[in-house]
């Protein structure tokens, strides 16, 4: 989640149900207040136009029943409308007509591919039929929806009804219930993951951390803008505000999901998308995760993404590496996880493994041939070992090289400069001791590589020649193939120039 996503909740305080934990249904609603949050809600949405942020997604989180009015439809419609929204959507009860919200959206020119609902069901205002009903009149149009309630134990055979009723495709999410007054008995926490797979990430809430909440913002309807909506309060308000403001935060643990989804984390990004607060699943058939800084930070692995991977995998989603490292050593680094996993792409993309049911049983596996490259070249390395403080290594497979590193200490980083003049010294008979320009490349040591049909990366201590063919984004590409989905069924995620091509294959 590149681009920010904005949350917004207006000064509307009541609601249509009347549940005897929730302190607005027993707030009488004035038309004087309706008129307010109307007058604040179209303010919003004007000022967002006026603005011209690169926002990406809206969604609405009001403290009572907003979709009980007619502005709320059409605002929504309308924001919809606007370039660069990705999407736009709202918490709500489901308690109003969706036949005739569909109606009132489309005729002001809302995008249903960009709707977004969160349901929440209350068990006692709503029978499960019926709220299951009410889903499935936007899973038929097109709507993506999810759907929860809070993890009431007492509740656990009704909700697991309501998971029978309800269209297979919507997920179901389950709330922590902050007034249990005692923790969840072991029983009742597989009861509710059962139900809710992700149910562990209310249990175990993250320490808060400002610097994961940089492309975020929650505006409530008089111009007081936070980070998020347990934040304090920014010094800008809505209307003055003229860049996106930097995040700010006192708390010590993101306590609710509208805190922790909204983070910048892998794991946000891939279990629910670009905009996981909508709490919608992206479901990915395979994933494709860089190691070095990504799986492993400090050769550490985050908890909270490992628990993610399990769960995917237990899912069904095919776990793939996607690293320069060559497969042994990607090997040593991720035994903790390795059995998650179903190969990978290694060696920066020149070497392709897709594991089958039992090992290496059924394996589909490829190599890219760095063999021409090695007979006229290596010898002329292995000479420069001394001067450039670096060893030589040549990884192959059957006798045959698919990749060469020029590896240093890690004292002892590559800079970029110095690996270009050692690979200038090494064209040197392409672009002639004289000077003159034989390739026509002149000083770009890459564009030469490319003539000799190999292309370089500076990696840390490591300097690496692959074969010109071979990197992550076409290795994605292949595994894909073999997998018989689209790359746009997967998700990709790493931290070097390297990844952005995956990345961009997969996740736009």
């Amino acid at each position: 989640m590149d681009r920010p996503m904005i949350l917004y909740r207006g000064s509307l305080k009541s609601c249509n149900y009347h549940c005897s934990y929730c302190p607005f249904s027993k707030h009488p609603v004035s038309e004087r207040e309706l008129e307010k949050d109307r007058g604040q809600w179209l303010s919003f949405i004007r000022t967002l136009e006026e603005k011209h942020w690169d926002v990406g997604a809206l969604m609405v989180v009001p403290y009572g029943e907003a979709m009980l009015y007619r502005w709320y439809w059409e605002g929504l419609a309308q924001v919809s409308s606007m370039p660069g929204i990705e999407a736009v959507g709202i918490q709500t009860n489901l308690s109003f007509s969706g036949e005739r919200f569909l109606d009132c959206y489309a005729a002001a020119g809302g995008r249903f591919e960009k709707l977004r609902l969160w349901a929440t069901f209350h068990p006692e205002m709503t029978d499960v039929s019926e709220f299951a009903r009410r889903c499935e009149v936007f899973v038929k149009a097109g709507v993506q929806i999810c759907a929860g309630a809070v993890g009431v134990p007492e509740h656990l055979d009704l909700i697991r009804l309501l998971r029978k009723k309800l269209p297979g495709a919507v997920y179901l999410w389950m709330n922590r219930m902050d007034g249990l007054g005692r923790a969840y008995t072991r029983a009742e926490v597989e009861a509710f993951r059962a139900l809710d797979p992700y149910f562990g990430r209310e249990l175990l809430l993250p320490e808060a951390d400002s610097e994961k909440c940089y492309n975020r913002l929650f505006v409530e309807g008089n111009g007081r803008l936070h980070t998020c909506n347990i934040s304090p309060m920014l010094h800008e308000t809505w209307a003055d505000a003229e860049t996106f403001p930097a995040p700010v935060c006192r708390r010590r643990r993101c306590s609710c999901y509208l805190a922790y989804g909204g983070r910048q984390e892998i794991v946000n990004e891939m279990l629910f998308g670009p905009w996981p607060l909508f709490r919608i699943p992206r479901h990915p058939r395979a994933v494709f995760l860089d190691i070095e800084g990504t799986l492993l930070r400090a050769g550490e692995m985050d908890g909270e993404l490992l628990a993610g991977l399990r769960i995917l995998s237990e899912e069904g989603t095919t776990l793939l590496f996607a690293t320069t490292l060559p497969y042994a050593a990607a090997y040593e680094r991720c035994q903790e996880v390795w059995g998650l996993f179903r190969g990978g792409i290694f060696a920066g993309g020149a070497h392709l493994l897709l594991l089958g049911g039992a090992g290496r049983e059924g394996a589909r596996e490829h190599f890219y041939d760095l063999e021409d490259f090695r007979r006229k070249y290596v010898a002329d390395l292995k000479r420069m070992e001394g001067t450039a403080r670096c060893q030589v290594l040549c990884y192959e497979q059957e006798g045959r090289c698919y990749k060469i590193t020029l590896l240093r200490p890690a004292r002892r980083p590559w800079q970029r400069q110095e690996a270009e003049s050692l690979l200038r010294a090494l064209f040197q008979e392409e672009i002639g001791e004289s000077g003159g320009d034989k390739t026509g490349k002149g000083d770009d040591p890459q564009g030469i590589a490319a003539m000799e049909g190999v292309r370089l990366i500076v990696e840390k201590n490591c300097l690496q020649i692959l074969p010109a063919g071979a990197d992550k984004a076409g290795g994605v590409r292949e595994m894909c193939r073999w997998l018989d989905i689209s790359p746009k069924q997967a998700f990709a995620f790493g931290d070097s120039e390297e990844d952005a091509g995956m990345m961009q294959l997969c996740n736009m």
